[in-house]
C-alpha cells in the first residue's frame, strides 16, 4: 500500500481529521504536524474539507524510515 506523508498546518483541520482517519486505518505522527497515512485517507480528507500539504509519498518501508528518521534528529 502507497503511505504518503502529509502537514495539517491548521490545529482544527488536524484534531477533526485524525480522529477519522485513526478510525480508517494507520496513522504515523511525526514531529512539526507531520503524519503518514495510507494513501485511501486523502479521499476522506478532502471530503471533510481539511487543507494538507504534501510532503511525500512510498511503500510502508516509507514509513518506518521517516519514523526512524524524525527518532534519530531528537539525540
Amino acid at each position: 500500500m502507497q503511505m504518503v506523508k502529509i502537514r495539517v498546518p491548521e490545529r482544527s483541520d488536524r484534531v477533526k481529521s485524525l480522529v477519522e482517519v485513526a478510525r480508517r486505518g494507520r496513522v504515523v505522527c511525526l514531529p512539526d504536524d507531520v503524519f503518514i497515512v495510507p494513501e485511501p485517507a486523502l479521499e476522506l480528507l478532502q471530503s471533510l474539507g481539511v487543507n494538507y500539504q504534501e510532503l511525500g509519498r512510498g511503500g510502508f518501508d516509507y514509513a518506518e524510515e521517516a519514523l526512524r528518521d524524525s527518532l534519530a534528529l531528537k539525540t
